[in-house]
């Protein structure tokens, strides 16, 4: 019903006036004067649609519940005056405002002509000095710091607030002193997207199991920086990432400065002596036997077989004794820094190119949320491109620009074809509304 009467209202005015058939409605509330997030998407709608050098209609109205309708209100002329200016901020010119349409409040200006010329290439790609964007990990704060305490003489573990466990094996710090132990923890997408953390090698899609930050000092004085024993390492379990073995650690390059790109850790290698003695004591303190073990391999091996005799004995302790007697982290970590729990996608991938909103230096994101991956579009002469994309698999397109505090907002799905389903336009929403959007991606 209220579509209808809407169309005709439209229909009426264009007829009567003999404007373009391209009206648009842009509804107030009665008593509003001024453009809102809803008013100004109307307007941006309206000129994703229109080809350049169109004119177009815009009609200020407001719906009334008690008659099921839109109508003019009272405040019409001072609503279409509202449209007028913020449209002639994103390509449309004035063309005039008729006068006295049918209404109650006859005389009013209740209607807005105008025409639509798009932006030139050079317009489009021009980002004014009053826009001064702000990228979105500038706009958010960083994410506060988790902090520990731990000998480094000891074995220690420690878990972090979101379930990451680091294992500091006795002597894996290069400090004999306490150190502290800085830790940050990311495995959302609103985390990955706030702090700038996508998941690519040398343009090449991740598939993640999650990201820390890391860092350590002496808990003293200055607070010395303390790095990683090489020869021995620190154990990391990631909440994701742990039961899959696929799994490697990436780190970040620091050769790239203005963007994030993990690589592989050089491999390691080391010769070492190692011996391990064990003595078996019985009553009084007599020694029952005593055994040198040459090897790691050796050593591990026999504890293997002890284990093994513990667990005919007790099944049901087999779990708890194994992890009793050695603990043993899947991936071992020889960097401080920002650390990646990551494999290579290994399926098909393709490049793609969507044409960027005309008016705004955004920040452009593919989020997989099915395989946990997130890639950055480079922009140049108005076109977003993304590389080594899943052929097969759906994604979400984020694009997103800070202008003097003001987040402008755009999201779309890209289907495994890569094709887009909406022009990109970013309209204005508030601060909460980014931060829902980027909620749900988990």
């Amino acid at each position: 019903m209220m579509k209808s009467i809407a169309f005709l209202i439209c229909l009426l005015f264009s007829q009567v006036y003999g404007q373009s058939s391209n009206s648009f409605l842009v509804v107030f509330n009665p008593d509003q004067t001024s453009m809102g997030d809803a008013q100004k998407k109307s307007v941006d709608d309206a000129a994703a649609k229109l080809k350049n050098g169109a004119t177009a209609t815009f009609l200020p109205l407001a719906y009334d519940s008690i008659y099921d309708l839109y109508r003019f209100t009272s405040k019409a002329k001072e609503q279409a005056q509202a449209i007028a200016d913020y449209a002639s901020t994103r390509g449309f010119s004035l063309i005039g405002m008729p006068r006295n349409f049918p209404s109650s409040f006859s005389g009013l200006s209740v209607g807005v002509n105008m025409k639509y010329t798009a932006p030139s290439i050079a317009e489009q790609t021009q980002i004014t000095p009053a826009q001064n964007p702000t990228s979105l990990n500038s706009f958010y704060p960083d994410k506060p710091s988790q902090f520990f305490i731990i000998n480094p003489l000891r074995d220690t573990i420690i878990i972090g607030k979101e379930g990451t466990m680091l294992h500091f094996p006795a002597g894996s710090m290069l400090s004999k002193k306490p150190v502290e132990i800085e830790l940050k923890e990311f495995y959302s997408f609103t985390d990955y997207l706030k702090n700038g953390l996508t998941t690519s090698s040398n343009g090449q899609l991740l598939i993640t199991g999650g990201s820390i930050y890391l860092n350590a000092k002496e808990n003293e004085g200055a607070k010395k920086q303390v790095g990683i024993n090489q020869e021995i390492g620190v154990g990391v379990d990631f909440t994701l990432g742990k039961t899959d073995t696929a799994m490697q650690i990436f780190i970040k390059d620091p050769r790239v400065k203005d963007e994030v790109n993990w690589i592989l850790p050089k491999t390691r290698t080391y010769r070492e002596t190692w011996s391990m003695t064990e003595i078996v004591y019985g009553p009084g303190g007599t020694i029952i036997s005593k055994k040198t073990y040459n090897s790691k391999e050796e050593w591990e091996k026999h504890l293997k077989e002890e284990a093994d005799k513990k667990a005919l004995e007790a099944k049901k302790n087999q779990e708890r004794e194994l992890t009793e007697l050695k603990m043993i982290s899947k991936l071992q970590i020889y960097d401080l820094g920002f650390i990646n729990c990551d494999k290579f996608y290994n399926e098909p991938v393709m490049d793609i190119n969507f044409v960027a909103d005309s008016l705004y230096g955004a920040e452009y994101y593919l989020v997989y949320t099915d395989i946990r991956g997130v890639l950055k579009g480079k922009v140049n002469n108005n076109i977003v491109r993304f590389s080594s994309i899943s052929k097969s698999k759906s994604a979400v397109l984020i694009a997103v620009c800070i202008v003097d505090k003001q987040p402008y907002f755009f999201k779309c799905t890209v289907g495994a074809n890569g094709k887009i389903s909406s022009k990109i336009v970013l309209a204005p929403v508030t601060e909460t509304y980014l931060d829902q959007q980027l909620a749900i991606l988990k």
